[in-house]
């Protein structure tokens, strides 16, 4: 369930990622790897908790608008499930039953999840369904292919190529299903890709209804009240609904 890093090599050439895309996944992996520990409370460090609790009711508000009592739910690039546990918690008091899994690329990441009770997929998200095949066949985990809400919460930026990510969520979306993306408005602090190992410095509000506008029929986005602290930089979020 929980591979190693010479089988992500594997998994990754299976999936069709060139040497150089390899090389550069398996090095933010091994970044990921030595913060997995700590991954509650670097996003604690990062959000207040009153930006914490605004971010999982926003995206609950948005569960509950499906008005479904049973939800099958995604989490693409989980990381230790800070938020994955707190949005099936809400979902719970809520009265919904919710089936989570957390999808990361980092085993680590993979292990905090299984922790927290919280079924884990190894994966990419530029291949989702894919990867779900590999870790069924490989770990007969047997994990679904198609979910009713697929969610990413601050890792958007991380992505090498977004734009296939999102249609990547989309393979596996129900219909009627939607996808809700929390992630970084854009900025220009270029050091963010050396000390986080940030692919992108986030994406303005047209960007991202661009890319969603590419994949999807209705596309949702909008500032958010909260914000992200880094030291002393200050950056802004923005929440995304895609169906």
């Amino acid at each position: 369930m929980i591979p190693s890093i010479e089988e992500i090599r594997t998994f990754l050439e299976k999936l069709g990622f060139g040497e150089g895309e390899v090389n550069e996944l398996v090095e933010q992996i091994e970044y990921f790897e030595t913060e997995a520990p700590e991954r509650d409370d670097i996003v604690r460090d990062y959000l207040r908790d009153e930006c914490i609790e605004t971010i999982v009711n926003d995206i609950v508000e948005e569960i509950l608008k499906l008005n479904r009592k049973n939800i099958r739910l995604l989490d693409v690039a989980a990381g230790s499930g800070f938020f994955t546990e707190r949005v099936k918690r809400k979902l719970e008091e809520k009265g919904i039953k919710v089936q989570v899994y957390g999808f990361d690329i980092t085993p680590s990441m993979l292990r905090r999840l299984k922790e927290k009770g919280i079924t884990p997929i190894w994966g990419v998200a530029e291949k989702i369904r894919e990867s779900i095949e590999i870790a069924n066949e490989h770990y007969g985990i047997n994990a679904p292919k198609e979910f009713d809400i697929v969610i990413s919460t601050l890792a958007f930026h991380h992505f090498l190529k977004p734009e296939e990510v999102l249609r990547s969520m989309k393979s596996v979306l129900k219909e009627g299903g939607k996808v809700i993306i929390v992630d970084v408005l854009k900025h220009e602090h270029e050091e963010f890709k050396e000390t986080l190992k940030d692919t992108h410095l986030g994406f303005s509000l047209e960007e991202i209804k661009g890319m969603g506008s590419r994949v999807f029929k209705k596309v949702e986005a909008g500032y958010m009240d909260v914000y992200c602290e880094v030291g002393d930089i200050i950056v802004g979020l923005y929440k995304a609904v895609f169906a």
